[in-house]
């Protein structure tokens, strides 16, 4: 890897060696998980301070090419996913397909249990009514990205527990029991990770999560799945298509 700088461009030198690492980075030249050059060496070897150095990786790690750790040097960071939440409904495995990443799923929890006020109210159920719980790690090519914690109506999906859940859960529920999720709302909060998200993740606790809140419904408009979902910050990316109101 050399690069170069030019004094009479007129661009900041930290910035010329942003660009330069960018598109080295881009091109595929410099992969995930690579390191960078300690900087001290690459201040030596351009003839410029740390702290020029520094301000490139830093713009970096903004941009979520690379990460940063104390005592364990600057690293090519892996790309994020697109996780598509535009109008129509797309489940995690048809997203990572779409990415062209294999997608994997470890079961935690899959129960009927009695729905609290909160899944109740946004299953249109009586509270303590049967649903069955699915909770699941979704990973992309064998990194977990995604704690999904879904939530249906027991009555409209019977024996689903019981069913294997290591691919897509909608379409279990479209080819099995004849309900696809066809609409959703949506409610997105950037969280924290807890203690049990960082297990779950392998994150540090803190770590920055989007929280996603999903209701679903099937083309009758019947509410068929709550779910609370928590996506790597880190390694996912959201992409909403807007269009003006009418």
């Amino acid at each position: 890897m050399q690069l170069t700088l030019d004094a009479t461009a007129g661009i900041p030198a930290y910035h010329q060696i942003e660009r330069q690492l960018g598109a080295l980075i881009e091109s595929g030249r410099l992969g995930p998980g690579d390191r960078l050059p300690p900087e001290r060496d690459l201040a030596a070897e351009l003839g410029v301070s740390r702290m020029t150095v520094r301000q490139a990786f830093d713009a970096l790690a903004r941009r979520g090419m690379v990460e940063r750790g104390v005592g364990r040097g600057t690293f090519v960071a892996a790309p994020k996913v697109d996780l598509d939440h535009t109008i129509r409904v797309a489940g995690f495995t048809e997203q990572m397909r779409a990415a062209g990443l294999e997608a994997g799923a470890q079961v935690i929890r899959a129960e009927v249990a009695p729905a609290p006020r909160n899944v109740a109210q946004a299953l249109e159920l009586e509270q303590g009514a049967p649903v069955a719980r699915v909770e699941r790690v979704r990973s992309g090519a064998g990194v977990a990205l995604t704690l999904e914690d879904s939530w249906l109506p027991d009555a409209l999906f019977p024996g689903i527990v019981e069913l294997d859940l290591s691919g897509s859960l909608y379409e279990l529920m479209r080819t099995r029991y004849g309900r696809e999720p066809v609409r959703a709302v949506e409610r997105l909060e950037p969280v924290a990770a807890r203690a049990a998200d960082a297990r779950a993740l392998r994150v540090r606790p803190r770590s920055p999560l989007m929280h996603v809140e999903r209701v679903a419904y099937d083309a009758g408009g019947t509410p068929v799945e709550f779910a609370s979902d928590r996506h790597r910050g880190d390694r996912a990316r959201f992409v909403v298509e807007v269009a003006p109101r009418g």
